[in-house]
């Protein structure tokens, strides 16, 4: 028995030594997954509302979730929201059902109307994954959850909503035998008492995945592909998918095309600040150029920037003139996003081509 016991307090501290380990965020391989963030759950009256005993902990784990789902926005995460939409007859549950939720749901009619929608607070944004398709308890159970995951490369989940102790826990142990890694953030969820929130953290999450609070999640990094994410920016401005490409930079970054000021062609060069003015930029080189050929010749990288250098060709638009350039340019990161970006290429020459009739 004493070497029993051992051997668990053994397995615990690896468990919570691989908690602790966590220091970084691959952006490009890790997810959010937010289960059942609707207002069956999180408007005041509707019964899965009334059905949470400690309210407490229930309040704050919908606080510490909208920190989470925030952070994970800033940094760029990919973002999946797992809501449960049913049919108002249920149909999807059968009608034979004598046993669990498939059976308890019907009866006690929840999931109806303005219900099933995303509460405000957790409204899925544009550009984040919204799954279909589910009938179960698991977020996987009957939906797109796995496609989405594989096709988009995403290893890694952190795992949060409603009930801990149900679908959280469906969804954790699914995501575990499909070889996903998975982490609980254990304040962004509540079961429906303490008692069941504390034994699924004390007895059942390190069968099937890490645990970490949300103070750590905060504290996380986003570890990046600095070069990769320079090449999709370039190639989002050559797509002229402005939104893709702003999806790359800081919201206050500072953008030097060229040089900050030209007292005699200030159309050419400029200096942006924030990402409004730096669509404007974009904006200004669909105006004046077009672009002939652009490539990447070489990339470099130290731990917080990136150099590039490469070529261009393009057409002036308002003379028919061709210029063509090796160019450079510095990027800095903060946070995964480019920060501040400086563009160098043959500005004497530029304006040579621009002043010819």
């Amino acid at each position: 028995m004493a070497k029993i016991f051992l051997i668990c307090l053994v397995l615990l501290n690896l468990y919570a030594k691989e908690g602790e380990k966590m220091k970084n965020i691959s952006l490009e391989k890790s997810a959010l997954v937010l289960i059942e963030y609707q207002n069956e759950w999180l408007k005041e009256g509707t019964k899965l509302f009334n059905m949470m005993k400690d309210k407490n902990q229930f309040r704050s784990s919908i606080d510490n979730s909208k920190k989470v789902l925030s952070y994970a926005r800033k940094l760029g995460l990919n973002i999946i929201h797992v809501p449960l939409i049913v049919s108002d007859d249920y149909k999807e549950f059968g009608d034979n059902a004598k046993y669990g939720l498939r059976a308890v749901i019907p009866k006690v009619k929840t999931w109806q109307g303005k219900n099933k929608d995303f509460n405000e607070t957790f409204k899925p944004l544009k550009k984040e994954f919204v799954i279909s398709g589910r009938t179960g308890t698991s977020g996987f159970a009957g939906s797109n959850l796995d496609a989405i995951l594989k096709n988009n490369g995403i290893e890694n989940i952190f795992l949060i909503g409603y009930a801990t102790n149900v679908c959280v826990d469906s969804t954790m142990r699914e995501a575990h035998d499909k070889g996903y890694n998975t982490t609980i953030i254990s304040d962004a969820t509540s079961s429906f008492t303490k008692e069941e929130q504390e034994y699924f953290f004390k007895y059942i999450v390190h069968h099937f995945a890490n645990e970490i609070t949300t103070k750590k999640f905060l504290s996380l990094k986003a570890e990046v592909n600095k070069k990769k994410i320079v090449q999709n920016f370039y190639k989002a401005i050559g797509q002229k998918d402005l939104e893709k490409a702003l999806s790359f930079v800081d919201d206050d970054i500072d953008y030097i095309a060229v040089k900050e000021t030209s007292p005699t062609y200030k159309e050419l060069y400029g200096r942006y600040k924030g990402k409004k003015e730096l669509s404007k930029f974009f904006e200004h080189l669909n105006k004046y150029y077009k672009t002939l050929n652009f490539r990447i010749d070489s990339l470099g990288e130290n731990k917080n920037s990136v150099f590039v250098k490469g070529y261009l060709k393009y057409e002036i638009k308002k003379n028919k003139k061709n210029y063509e350039t090796d160019w450079m340019a510095l990027i800095d990161f903060e946070e995964g996003k480019i920060k501040r970006y400086q563009f160098f290429k043959d500005t004497a020459l530029l304006e040579y081509k621009f002043s010819k009739k």
